[in-house]
């Protein structure tokens, strides 16, 4: 199965050649558009199921946050059944200020984080953060591609390596 995910993501050019400023780590010469993927059913369908196999059975929530990890928790959350945490990693001005959108965890949850793509790990570390203090078990960091390096306070795994798509 991840061969034939290399393969369709590769056909359709996720990597963007060309000098690209990134959001927490410098300038690029490539930038992995994963959000190009979401765009595809097929592949989207066969993203989430692939990523899916890493997470825990015992696994309750999905959580994520930005517009990278959002479709990914989503479409995780329906697919298996497990109630969706959405993180707002900036604080709200505006509205109810929560920092915690949909399911909110409590102690007792086994929650596993989603993102699309692991850079310096900066915004997982955010959201890890963000849901410690409620109290919920984070089982770990499930990113779909690693493109650098990261120290997080929980566990962390990737369904691919930059490498595997250049």
């Amino acid at each position: 199965m991840q061969d034939d995910l290399i393969a369709r993501l590769k056909q359709l050019q996720i990597v963007q050649r060309g000098e690209v400023q990134l959001s927490h780590a410098g300038s690029s010469d490539y930038y992995i558009d994963i959000k190009k993927a979401y765009g595809d059913a097929d592949a989207f369908e066969l993203m989430d199921k692939s990523l899916a196999v890493n997470i825990p059975q015992r696994t309750n929530c999905i959580a994520a946050s930005g517009y990278g990890g959002v479709p990914l928790a989503g479409a995780l959350s329906v697919l298996y059944q497990r109630n969706l945490s959405l993180v707002r990693v900036e604080h709200k001005e505006h509205g109810l200020l929560k920092s915690i959108d949909g399911y909110v965890p409590s102690e007792g949850d086994r929650i596993a984080i989603v993102d699309d793509v692991l850079t310096t790990g900066r915004t997982l570390q955010k959201v890890i953060d963000i849901i410690a203090p409620t109290g919920a078990e984070i089982v770990g960091c499930y990113v779909f591609v690693k493109r650098g390096e990261a120290q997080l306070s929980v566990p962390v795994k990737s369904l691919l390596q930059v490498e595997d798509l250049l």
